[in-house]
């Protein structure tokens, strides 16, 4: 039977919602969107409550939707996806499991954080062992609320939270052949909104690598508007019809800023799929895609055609689907269509499909009281009828209780003699002194140890693009005794947890600066410099290699040392 499914993207500058009728081949109804005033949406997360709220409102109340039931999409610095291999295990053990090893996969505290998977494949270890690679989500938890909040200002309720790269990757499936490129190599999917620009490669609609760049639209925009002294509606204006080779001196000038702004832009993007092509078990990638409102860009599919080489094409998320009476002509489809890709992928995330899991980072707490209120108004709505159903069974079913009372006692009975069986059968002292022995082993092994795949991952997000990481030396402070010798070039506990060097290398001087000034701001690292820098080669060939250390704050230390010792694990 079709249903009606809403997706809703919280954009930089608009807020936008997509009504599919799935059930079948998905139909698109329906399609409004509404502006934002600036700064209400900064870097994907909201900034201000009230005037999203507001703007959803007005977007209900324009585009004429009917459900107040949406799927909601997050994108930003805040939201971690990781691929990760685990033992064999159910989906039940692994949702368990994932308090204890999702803090060594992500950059935020397991406390913190909403964390969802899903199981992508079963695998064999080389020795034997049944293991499976395992899809994570992680989002922090105050940013989603912060989502869920203005959703629900606005008379709405969410039921669900999806990631946006992964709506991406959903809204480009092609239906018709049933798969996503002909000769199944990798494929990049690039969504270029107002401040934000989400990077995801997959293989077959299994997303292999997740990147969300602090970049987009808006800075051509702030630099139009700084540059000709506009205000930025105006400088918006003169970036969709920006030509370098106009007539007009403001157009002229406003495509020599677009294509000055082009280039950063560009080389965050080439920089993230350089990445992701050098892991170690990365495939080619036979195509990019390129979609959202900043890809309509003046010269940007050229400039990116010439930068990655390959296939760069638009992207073509109605493809897909059947254009019902949604009340656009071809023209404003085909204008919208780059605007349409992150809330169809939301929508098509509420298609119901047997058998399959999404992940969904709706805080579980929320999904609890919906549930109770759920079945609160359903026992209301028929309590009058199972009173009634009730007193007839009663009176016509006296005998029977009678004997299911006598049974129950004898159940009783039963389960106070296995209640005293196990009491005889535990030994609580010697299971606590047990205990206490392992938490003194583990508080000896774990004191200040230090959270090395998170302070990687950290660095990785932050690592200009045009440094590398040629090798480091880690180590952590001694820890000793007062009046203890200490061997010359250990670090101590007065250093902080310990130390770090990095070898690295870069293009010229100001790569060592730009790894100087990112790294800097990472909380793990205090007194980060460096104390040599070496440049050889000329021209195109040069490289410049260094050498940078830092001490490690306390802030790079794991938390296995809380969970274990404060009773976390059963």
């Amino acid at each position: 039977m079709p249903t009606r499914v809403v997706g809703l993207d919280l954009g930089t500058y608009a807020v936008r919602a997509v009504e599919l009728q799935v059930g079948g081949q998905p139909t698109l109804v329906r399609f409004a969107q509404v502006t934002l005033p600036p700064g209400a949406i900064r870097d994907g997360e909201v900034a201000d409550v009230g005037a999203v709220s507001a703007a959803i409102k007005r977007l209900w109340s324009e585009g004429g939707f009917k459900t107040k039931r949406v799927v909601v999409g997050v994108a930003n610095q805040r939201v971690i996806v990781r691929q990760a291999e685990l033992p064999q295990m159910t989906e039940q053990d692994l949702r368990a499991a994932l308090q204890f090893e999702a803090q060594e996969l992500i950059p935020i505290p397991v406390e913190d954080a909403i964390l969802d998977s899903q199981i992508l494949e079963e695998l064999v270890s080389p020795d034997g062992e049944p293991r499976m690679r395992i899809l994570l989500a992680a989002a922090q938890r105050d940013m989603v609320r912060t989502h869920l909040a203005a959703v629900q200002g606005a008379g709405l309720s969410a039921t669900a939270v999806d990631v946006i790269p992964f709506a991406l990757v959903r809204s480009l499936f092609d239906r018709t052949t049933q798969s996503f490129t002909t000769d199944g190599s990798a494929e990049a999917i690039v969504c270029i909104g107002g401040g934000v620009t989400n990077v995801v490669v997959h293989e077959q609609g299994i997303p292999r690598f997740v990147r969300v760049l602090l970049v987009g639209g808006d800075d051509v925009t702030e630099a139009i508007a700084r540059d000709l002294d506009v205000d930025l509606d105006s400088a918006e204006d003169l970036k969709r019809r920006a030509d370098i080779g106009s007539g007009d001196a403001s157009l002229a000038r406003a495509g020599q800023v677009v294509s000055d702004r082009l280039s950063p832009l560009v080389e965050e993007i080439r920089g993230s799929l350089d990445y992701y092509l050098a892991q170690s078990q990365s495939s080619p990638i036979g195509r990019v895609l390129v979609t959202g409102g900043g890809s309509r860009l003046p010269g940007l599919m050229e400039r990116l055609q010439s930068q990655l080489g390959g296939r760069v094409e638009p992207a073509h998320p109605l493809a897909g689907l059947k254009i019902g009476a949604v009340r656009l002509s071809q023209a404003q489809l085909a204008e919208y269509e780059p605007l349409m890709t992150v809330p169809i992928g939301l929508a098509l995330a509420g298609e119901p499909t047997k058998g399959v899991r999404r992940i969904s980072l709706l805080p579980q707490e929320v999904a609890v009281v919906r549930e109770q209120r759920r079945q609160a108004a359903a026992a209301f709505v028929g309590v009058g009828g199972v009173a009634a159903l009730l007193l007839a069974l009663w009176l016509a079913q006296q005998g029977k209780v009678k004997t299911e009372k006598g049974k129950a006692r004898e159940a009783e009975q039963v389960a106070a003699q296995r209640q005293a069986e196990l009491a005889r059968l535990q030994d609580v002292t010697t299971l606590q002194t047990d205990l206490q022995q392992r938490q003194a082993q583990v508080t000896g092994v774990l004191r200040n140890d230090v959270a090395w795949t998170r302070v990687f991952n950290d660095i990785a997000t932050v690592i200009p693009a045009d440094v590398w990481l040629v090798s480091f030396q880690g180590q952590k402070a001694a820890e000793t005794a007062p009046g203890t010798p200490v061997a010359a070039g250990t670090p101590t506990a007065a250093a902080g947890i310990g130390q770090i060097t990095f070898q690295g290398k870069g293009f010229d001087q100001t790569s060592t600066a730009r790894w100087l000034f990112r790294i800097g701001d990472l909380t793990e690292f205090t007194g980060l410099w460096v104390p040599n820098s070496t440049k050889s080669g000329e021209g195109a060939s040069q490289i410049v290699t260094f050498q940078s250390t830092a001490r490690l704050t306390s802030q790079a230390v794991s938390r296995r040392i809380d969970r274990y010792t404060n009773g976390s694990p059963q």
